[in-house]
């Protein structure tokens, strides 16, 4: 009987507390669901504002917002990071560096996001100049998969500004070995700086050693053919510079009239002008966009006649009109000093000297003269001659 009643008494104590552990519960769990949103409010305000500051070009104020957030939630670290690119894209590089810098000082910084830090801090020490730390802060995290491309590249850059060629082949090799083929021709070119550099102080052999291996780099590397040819003709040996020379039509056509007179003179040399003759009317025939007509006009007059350059330019003139054809043309003709026929090629000459003599097929830059890597987007081998 006491045993039932004791059960009876707990379970009507149960119906009754029951409602009251609930209604206690919903309101504790409505409070914190109150705090989160009370939490996620005041981020959201603070995160408008700093957009706020921005818009109204007061950087400095956003600056302070956006470092407070990322310390509450370091998932904002992207709007952070994009901040500081804004900041270097407009030239204000001390905002850039000061907000990466403390990032990095942040001790609860996660480490998955250092490496991104990193890399800003790093661009905006090369846009600044400091060539220095940047290639340090590069070399530290140019190991990391996720950001190994864009270091790799930005170290090329700072090492081609330093002209410190055996450190750009040194990094361009290591990377080509992991099967980053777009390199080849960029190593090639490296290669060719080096030899340069070295046939400057004369030491010849190690010019023409260094030549070659920039065309074991790169087989279609048209300046280490040419500078191989230009190795060849001051030793004299005009055959070999001629089969260089030769090389540039597989390699690249376009840049066939960077070779042209070195290989006029190689034949001259070697009493084969009409070989030159020859090989250069089956250019002509087969890449009908590259500008041979003024050495072969020359060729012509010099082996034959100048009626003969004459002539040939005539037929030129019919079979493919342009302003640089006919300027020659009227420039070889008998002179005549009277105003009309001397007005004429007067403004030809005029039009064509306003043309540029190469241009960039990367990104347009032009130049009357040609220099292996574009001073504009620094593109190797891209400045292409050109013709009217």
């Amino acid at each position: 009987m006491i045993e039932f009643w004791d059960t009876s008494i707990t379970t009507q104590w149960g119906i009754y507390l029951l409602p009251l552990l609930s209604f206690i519960l919903g309101i504790y769990i409505t409070r914190r669901r109150f705090k989160k949103q009370k939490k996620q409010l005041r981020f959201s305000n603070d995160y408008f504002q700093g957009l706020n500051y921005l818009l109204n070009d007061e950087q400095d104020k956003a600056l302070n917002i956006f470092i407070k957030l990322v310390e509450t939630d370091w998932e904002t670290i992207d709007t952070s990071l994009a901040l500081g690119a804004i900041f270097r894209r407009k030239g204000e590089i001390d905002k850039a560096i000061k907000l990466h810098q403390n990032l990095l000082a942040r001790p609860s910084l996660p480490q998955e996001y250092k490496g991104m830090v990193l890399l800003s801090l790093a661009k905006d020490y090369l846009q600044a100049g400091w060539l220095d730390r940047a290639e340090n802060l590069f070399n530290e995290i140019v190991e990391n998969e996720a950001f190994t491309h864009e270091a790799q590249e930005c170290l090329m850059s700072i090492y081609e500004k330093e002209q410190d060629w055996e450190k750009a082949i040194n990094i361009a090799r290591r990377f080509q070995s992991k099967g980053n083929i777009t390199l080849a021709a960029t190593t090639a070119h490296y290669y060719c700086e080096l030899s340069q550099k070295i046939h400057s102080k004369n030491d010849l052999k190690e010019a023409e050693a260094l030549a070659i291996q920039a065309l074991n780099a790169d087989k279609n590397c048209v300046r280490a053919s040419i500078l191989l040819a230009d190795f060849a003709i001051t030793r004299g040996r005009f055959q070999k510079a001629i089969r260089f020379l030769r090389q540039v039509e597989i390699q690249n056509e376009k840049l066939l009239p960077l070779a042209l007179d070195k290989l006029v003179l190689c034949y001259r040399n070697t009493s084969n002008l009409n070989k030159a003759l020859s090989y250069l009317r089956s250019l002509e025939q087969k890449h009908k966009n590259i500008f041979l007509t003024p050495v072969l006009t020359s060729l012509i007059e010099e082996i034959f006649s100048k009626e003969d350059a004459l002539q040939y330019l005539i037929d030129s003139v019919h079979e493919t009109p342009s302003l640089f054809t006919l300027n020659t043309l009227l420039q070889l003709q008998d002179s005549d000093t009277s105003q009309q026929k001397t007005l004429l090629p007067t403004v030809i000459e005029a039009i064509t000297e306003k043309q540029p003599d190469y241009q960039c097929i990367n990104c347009g830059y032009s130049a009357n003269t040609h220099v292996w890597s574009c001073p504009s987007c620094h593109h190797w081998s891209s400045l292409i001659p050109q013709s009217l």
